[in-house]
């Protein structure tokens, strides 16, 4: 009897870790003046972004729509990265994420990115530069600003000094070598799980 309920004990654990399922990985390379790619469509929650710093002195900080070449509140900034670093944020939600380059004219030269902006995307990067693309793109940027600045702070930073927290995503820089995954848990769980079991059997 005890051996049944250890067994069932340890299955129940076994499960509740393997059900568990990593989100996808999207690289995104800094490199000149650009992002690239410029925007990712169809991230979800547990997704994650890596910027990759390929040359040049950039960094991938976040804005708002209305603001893009501003450090919006509470949101994540990588600093300068050095090249061949890189910077990682989890995606928690799928409301817009935008991001800029804070280099000096780096994000009025254009150098935006953003994750799931849907229709937005193109009034982003203008208002980044300084451009009009008309009276029809302002009127859905009247539209759509009142979610928009309520999302605002949409990232949190983790694991870097001076960090601050909001909702729909978190955020840390790499490198990536000594992290532990949840695969590097799971088989764990598994192995110990294993050799418990294998121990309580002798019983």
């Amino acid at each position: 009897m005890l051996n049944n309920l250890l067994s069932s004990l340890l299955l129940a654990l076994l499960s509740s870790h393997l059900l568990v399922v990593k989100g996808a990985n999207h690289d995104v390379d800094l490199a000149g003046l650009t992002f690239s790619p410029d925007h990712l469509e169809n991230v979800v929650a547990g997704d994650t972004v890596t910027f990759r710093f390929v040359s040049g002195d950039h960094t991938a900080t976040q804005s708002t729509l209305e603001n893009p070449c501003d450090h919006a509140p509470g949101g994540f900034d990588s600093d300068h990265v050095s090249p061949g670093g890189t910077y990682q944020i989890t995606v928690n939600d799928t409301s817009p994420i935008w991001v800029f380059c804070e280099t000096t004219n780096h994000c009025k030269e254009g150098m935006v990115f953003a994750v799931n902006p849907g229709s937005q995307l193109a009034q982003f990067q203008a208002a980044a530069t300084g451009n009009d693309i008309g009276s029809t793109t302002s009127s859905s940027a009247q539209t759509s600003s009142a979610g928009s600045t309520s999302q605002a702070p949409t990232s949190s930073v983790s694991s870097v000094p001076g960090s601050s927290s909001s909702s729909s995503a978190s955020a840390s820089s790499t490198p990536n070598a000594g992290r532990t995954t949840v695969g590097d848990v799971s088989a764990s769980v598994v192995g110990l799980a294993a050799a418990l079991f294998g121990g309580f059997l002798t019983l």
